[in-house]
């Protein structure tokens, strides 16, 4: 059994030529990039060009990537400071969309499609208002460093040199974020 190639592997053999590389990268990560500038965004139409601007930049300027540092975390910065451009250009020009703009997709949205019973599709549903409910009860700055973790598994030293912030305070961020959506939690199942 052959051992899969790392991502500074695939980034090297993509800036030699090899286009292949690139599209194992894309999907290699698609799922958490995509996931996380949803849950910034809160609209598929954002996450969509935002995803693919992402991947463009690397493609654009393969030299970006530097290879000392993690390419995940790399990504998440491209990711994360393609989307404040993103809010910047949206408010520079005073656009506020029409319809989804602020609709937080719930974690339904990020689950396989099983065909859940009428029950089951019930609960879920109700469940997922409720943490949708509870994540957007929390500070901005706790809500990033919360999906950056859950949604993108990228280390707490990596949050912290994203945010450009000491690792203490990405876990101050963290530990606070837990302990307030347990409390808002337990209250909603009293």
């Amino acid at each position: 059994m052959s051992e899969e190639p790392s991502d500074t592997e695939l980034v090297a053999a993509f800036k030699a030529g090899d286009a292949e590389a690139l599209g194992l990268l894309m999907e290699r990560h698609k799922a958490a990039v995509y996931g996380y500038l949803l849950r910034l965004t809160g609209r598929q139409d954002a996450a969509d060009d935002l995803f693919q601007e992402v991947f463009l930049k690397l493609v654009k300027n393969p030299a970006a990537y530097g290879e000392r540092e993690k390419f995940k975390a790399w990504l998440f910065t491209v990711a994360r400071n393609a989307a404040m451009d993103h809010f910047r250009r949206e408010s520079s020009r005073g656009e506020v969309p029409l319809e989804g703009y602020g609709e937080q997709p719930g974690p339904a949205d990020f689950m396989a499609a099983a065909e859940p019973g009428p029950a089951e599709a019930y609960y879920g549903k109700a469940q997922g208002e409720r943490i949708d409910s509870a994540l957007a009860a929390l500070s901005e700055d706790q809500r990033e460093v919360f999906y950056l973790r859950h949604y993108s598994g990228l280390s707490f030293k990596e949050i912290a040199e994203l945010l450009s912030v000491p690792i203490g305070t990405a876990l101050a961020r963290m530990s606070r974020a837990a302990a307030q959506l347990r409390e808002i939690l337990k209250k909603d199942l009293q």
